[in-house]
């Protein structure tokens, strides 16, 4: 079967997006201004929580990616981490007076880093070229 190439950038750069993502949600989930509870029947806030854990999903699945190794433990790890990150960030909403805990939210993260999932299989058409650190 015939790969196409792709960029495998340095390994401080993808686990750096996977930082910066992971961040991103935490601000927004902890710190930033609470809007009001999403009005019934309102998928707003759950597409949110889907888009960011599938990105976050997509961050660790390139920041985990070796050359040449594939594998169903390294998703499963991806998909653990993914899913972990949503359940603490839920967590740690509970106790806050401008937060609040939501089992449909925690939902939503678990379909968003099951739709991020989709990389493995993207990447077994693919054949990364490592991208030499520049060395700044």
């Amino acid at each position: 079967m015939n790969r196409v190439p792709a960029p495998l950038l340095p390994a401080w750069t993808r686990w750096g997006s996977v930082l910066a993502v992971a961040g991103i949600i935490g601000y927004f989930s902890v710190v930033a201004t609470a809007p009001a509870p999403p009005q019934p029947g309102s998928l707003w806030d759950k597409k949110l929580h889907f888009v960011a854990y599938a990105g976050l999903a997509l961050t660790l699945a390139y920041a985990t990616a070796p050359p040449h190794s594939r594998g169903f433990k390294r998703a499963g790890l991806v998909l653990v981490t993914a899913i972990g990150y949503g359940v603490l960030v839920e967590l740690i909403q509970a106790p806050l007076s401008n937060r609040y805990f939501a089992l449909l939210d925690v939902l939503a993260n678990i379909v968003g880093a099951l739709l991020g999932m989709i990389w493995f299989g993207i990447e077994r058409r693919l054949r990364y070229i490592p991208v030499p650190d520049a060395n700044l």
